[in-house]
């Protein structure tokens, strides 16, 4: 540093009191709330927070009879899609079962198409499809968020083995 930049940086009394080292402090400290920030806003871009590439989620089971897609980040009071993706042989009843948190955090808003038979199961519930001629059956599940935390479902198509979904959902 040449002299008139080291004088820039002492503290001074005129023509106001200064502490430099001070001020050197809380300029880190800014900066270092910058550093955050920006942290913040990619990962929010990223769908840390709700939806993006991070909260976006593609399970199947083992046997690849059943796959789910949803949203792992969720916020209170939105509206999110769970899509199933279910295979049998062709024009076969398929019978699901959803059970776990799922009923507690969120509120089935729709369900298309409509399943053949639905019934109470536990603390779940328990539909009926009819696969295609291809043996492919979907259910699409528009669920809005009324719960706080995190949640674990499991759904369960009969004959394979359950899927467990975990979500979080902020406030």
């Amino acid at each position: 540093m040449d002299d008139s930049a080291e004088d820039d940086l002492r503290p001074r009394q005129q023509p106001v009191r200064e502490d430099m080292a001070l001020q050197r402090k809380v300029w880190r400290f800014e900066r270092l709330g910058w550093y955050a920030l920006v942290l913040i806003v990619l990962a929010t871009l990223a769908g840390a927070f709700s939806r993006g590439p991070l909260s976006d989620r593609d399970i199947s089971s083992a046997d690849g009879r059943l796959r789910v897609e949803y949203q792992r980040f969720l916020r209170n009071g939105s509206t999110d899609a769970l899509t199933l993706h279910m295979r049998g042989t062709p024009g076969q009843r398929l019978e699901l079962e959803i059970a776990g948190e799922l009923l507690q955090g969120f509120s089935v808003e729709t369900m298309q198409p409509d399943p053949l038979r639905a019934s109470a199961a536990g603390a779940g519930m328990r539909l009926w499809v009819q696969a295609d001629r291809d043996g492919q059956a979907r259910l699409y599940l528009t669920l809005r968020s009324i719960g706080m935390g995190p949640h674990e479902s499991r759904v369960t198509l009969a004959g394979s083995p359950p899927l467990t979904i975990s979500q979080f959902i902020y406030p």
